[in-house]
């Protein structure tokens, strides 16, 4: 259901509706009843979320692709896939996305495919793995904080922890945000004002960094899917902080990825504008302006207009699965509030006759991730400040061995 975003009103004339907007529920009052209505109402959800929080983004452009494959790294652990993403619609000086995979060895020299972990990173590629043989690229010595080679290289090691990821069965994908868009505060930067003249909306409307990230990742999921050693439909896409909020909106409004894992994504991911008293809409704008449309900034102070929320946005990945991952500590975050959101989207797995939440949330350290304890929607937390480690991947390819019956 697409309704002309001149249409649609301006936040200041959309209706005060303290509690959250009803994911079963359409715009007009009347209720979502079937599989048939769902997809009308996903339709009305995504373009809410565009007109409203995130902007509106450009269609799948056609890609041209690169790659150059290199044996034996991360000590022989690995297979390296290096994938240059360029838009065929663009002029050849436009960003592009260097892409970089890891392969487990024994899969590759096996002929299987396996599942892909998929994430943005800040630093490089370079600096998820010390391994010599991932490039460096001119974009990462630019804007990922380079130091110097010998420094730079797996600085981010602990933090991707990919050759854990490689033992347990699952291929790593990664790729520097600053490829879609270096989140300087400059508009033209970055992608967008390449199809800013394709956008549909109104002005303030116009996708913001979170939306352009998103973007990107979903032409990594262009690129990835065709691989013959990637399993088309098990691509989890993750992300941490921003990249959590990026991860979250690229799940929801890509049907083709397979899990969904926003770590610790805060306001503009997971957790509620509504009744949240951390970080909330004023305060994100405020510091990060450039992240979204305009017209979410207006939102500050009536927060109750909002026609939608982040379990809206959790809601568009039913039925797939999501795992919300959060740290106790973490509370700038607000784990509280996006534990009320994936319980708020629950009842739209129900109506596609998935199965929810299976057991209480949240998990915490180490509850057990198995069939007996989580169902499609999953919300966990260890005792941590704001990080990613080793302990959070295994709950996410704990859940993901759930879901795609393990990766051997």
């Amino acid at each position: 259901m697409h309704t002309d975003p001149t249409d649609l009103p301006a936040p200041s004339r959309l209706p005060s509706r303290p509690e959250l907007p009803d994911p079963l529920e359409f715009r007009d009052g009347s209720p979502v009843e079937s599989t048939a209505d769902w997809r009308d109402r996903r339709a009305e959800i995504r373009q809410l979320l565009r007109q409203y929080v995130y902007g509106y983004a450009p269609g799948a452009p056609e890609i041209e692709t690169a790659t150059e494959r290199t044996p034996g790294v991360c000590g022989g652990a690995a297979t390296l896939v290096e994938t240059e993403i360029a838009f065929a619609d663009l002029p050849p000086d436009a960003p592009a996305i260097t892409l970089a995979l890891f392969l487990p060895a024994d899969a590759v020299d096996a002929g299987r495919s396996v599942p892909v972990l998929l994430g943005l990173n800040w630093r490089g590629n370079h600096a998820a793995v010390a391994d010599p043989a991932v490039t460096i690229t001119d974009t990462a010595r630019e804007h990922g904080g380079f130091e110097e080679e010998a420094a730079d290289r797996g600085a981010a090691a602990d933090y991707w922890c990919v050759e854990h990821v490689l033992s347990r069965g699952y291929g790593f994908a990664t790729h520097q945000f600053a490829d879609i868009d270096p989140d300087s505060g400059d508009p033209a930067d970055g992608i967008r004002p390449y199809y800013d003249d394709e956008l549909p909306g109104p002005p303030g409307t116009e996708w913001g960094v979170l939306a352009a990230w998103a973007w990107g990742l979903q032409r990594c999921v262009d690129a990835l899917r065709p691989m013959e050693a990637v399993r088309a439909e098990e691509i989890i896409v993750l992300g941490h902080s921003r990249c959590g909020k990026a991860a979250l909106l690229a799940g929801a409004t890509d049907e083709r990825i397979g899990l969904v894992a926003p770590h610790q994504s805060g306001t503009g991911g997971t957790a509620l504008d509504r009744d949240n008293d951390q970080e909330g809409v004023g305060d994100i704008t405020g510091t990060f302006p450039g992240w979204f449309a305009d017209t979410y900034a207006a939102f500050e102070g009536q927060v109750d207009r909002l026609p939608v929320d982040s379990h809206c946005l959790a809601a568009l990945v039913a039925p797939r699965p999501l795992i919300d991952t959060a740290g106790a500590r973490d509370h700038w975050t607000n784990p509280g509030r996006a534990l009320d959101a994936v319980r708020a989207a629950e009842p739209v797995w129900d109506l596609l006759g998935a199965e929810g939440i299976a057991d209480d949330l949240p998990l915490y350290g180490d509850d057990e991730i198995a069939d007996e304890t989580v169902g499609s929607i999953c919300h966990y937390r260890r005792e941590t400040a704001h990080t990613l480690n080793e302990g959070y991947l295994d709950a996410v390819l704990d859940f993901a061995d759930v879901h795609f019956d393990g990766a051997g």
